[in-house]
């Protein structure tokens, strides 16, 4: 079967070919920013007409009917300045009623020289309403549908009242089916490659609808996660604060441990300091977009900056931070990005870590790689939030000492450490602890 298939697909010129003529008739017909569809579609009968009117000019020279061609030739000019005068000077609304007026006209008149009802005279008239349709304004249907079955039903009463108004031209009988097939067939091909051409226009705005509407869900997603950090999350811990503040003020000092609630006051101001970072750092980067510097890091200090920050949280909690990274690593990196994304790490195993417990940061270089790995004695991820743990969508969790977390960080880690062309993964077993892995390119591979 792969043989088969294999052997029916196209050759690669001429599918080069094709998108080629693509791409040239799309600069002809007009990109989607300037021209609307029934402006496109417009300039593509224009153009495909102008095709089509020249081989038809060259059956009517062959079968003698030179009057035919004469029109023909006619047509071409008329619908060529017309294609001008929407394409280049933008008069769309006033090409397109003169190109259905001038139509109409011209397939009386070819009704008249091309022997009547005996002629291909009713295809042109189908075809002709069949492309007006297509290209003026929807409440011009009624208007010109009634105009097109008009003329036809007036030809056809002459026709039949007084027959000698219409001279047959045909010299014998075999012209006259050669001249209805030959019109039938350039008809068709013209109406297919119009509804071709509307089938691609329509699938391709389709698809940019769709991703605009993707866009816009997502964009709601993130406005509603915004808005529900700013009503919930942040106002948590501020308001511990406050109440932590009003405490203070009220009571006498031997009434209270000044000292456990001046602890606690810090924890929360830290933990609110932290969430804001976070959610300033991720509401610039949605609606700004970020500019990264990926330079050659040294791995060791950037880890061990990130560490210092973290320490005091540390030692308040009783859990050691141990750092095992060789001092000749050099990663390409964006430090300010790389160092939020380890703090965040960290931040992280040390809010799910109990009192006495451990985080190990590893590293280990693997081809053109450094593998970083972040790993606590922590309680662990259970297994539902696992899937959408780098996600918007995961809902913030308490920690060991009810630190409470927006959502955020870890979605930042993500996003951070793809913009530097890094990977991150994790592994998380409930109750026994959770390990990040950071994989980023050493700077050497930038000599390779």
């Amino acid at each position: 079967m792969y043989r088969i298939v294999k052997k029916m697909r196209l050759p690669k010129k001429l599918i080069l070919r094709s998108e080629r003529i693509n791409r040239y008739l799309n600069n002809i017909t007009g990109n989607a920013k300037d021209f609307g569809l029934e402006a496109r579609i417009f300039h593509f009968i224009c153009i495909f007409s102008f095709v089509i009117l020249s081989v038809s000019q060259q059956i009517n020279l062959y079968y003698g009917l030179y009057e035919l061609a004469v029109l023909m030739g006619v047509l071409q000019i008329i619908g060529f300045i017309f294609f001008i005068l929407s394409r280049v000077y933008q008069k769309i609304k006033l090409s397109i009623i003169f190109f259905a007026l001038g139509a109409n006209a011209l397939f009386v008149i070819n009704f008249y020289f091309n022997s009547g009802i005996n002629g291909p005279g009713l295809i042109m008239f189908l075809s002709g309403i069949f492309l007006i349709i297509l290209i003026v304004p929807k409440n011009q249907f009624a208007f010109w549908l009634t105009i097109n079955i008009i003329e036809v039903l007036v030809l056809l009463f002459l026709s039949y009242h007084d027959p000698s108004i219409f001279t047959y031209r045909y010299s014998d009988s075999f012209l006259q089916y050669a001249d209805i097939a030959s019109t039938y067939v350039l008809t068709a091909i013209l109406i297919f490659h119009a509804t071709n051409f509307i089938r691609k226009s329509y699938d391709r705005e389709k698809i940019i609808a769709e991703q605009k509407a993707e866009e816009l869900r997502i964009s709601d997603q993130t406005k509603n996660k915004l808005l529900s950090i700013l009503a919930h999350d942040l106002s948590s811990p501020l308001g511990s604060i406050q109440n932590y503040l009003e405490i203070l003020a009220e009571l006498k000092t031997e009434e209270i441990d000044r000292q456990s609630i001046e602890a606690s006051l810090l924890n929360e101001t830290k933990n609110a300091q932290h969430m804001l970072s976070n959610l300033l750092l991720w509401s610039k980067t949605q609606m700004e977009g970020v500019k990264i510097n990926l330079i050659p890091l040294n791995l060791k200090e950037s880890i061990e900056t990130a560490i210092r920050i973290q320490q005091s949280l540390a030692i308040e909690k009783n859990i050691s931070i141990e750092a095992n990274i060789d001092q000749s690593i050099m990663v390409l990196a964006d430090r300010e990005m790389l160092q939020l994304v380890i703090r965040n790490l960290i931040n992280n195993s040390l809010k799910f870590t109990h009192a006495g417990g451990k985080i190990r940061i590893d590293s280990k270089v693997e081809e053109n790689v450094c593998l970083i790995t972040i790993s606590d004695t922590g309680r662990g991820i259970n297994y539902e939030m696992q899937k959408d743990l780098f996600s918007m969508g995961i809902k913030s969790t308490y920690g060991t000492q009810n630190e409470k977390g927006v959502g955020l960080g870890l979605s930042i880690c993500k996003e951070f450490t793809e913009l530097q062309n890094g990977t991150i993964s994790f592994e998380s077993d409930p109750g026994k602890g959770t390990r990040f892995f950071i994989g980023l390119k050493l700077a050497s591979a930038l000599k390779t």
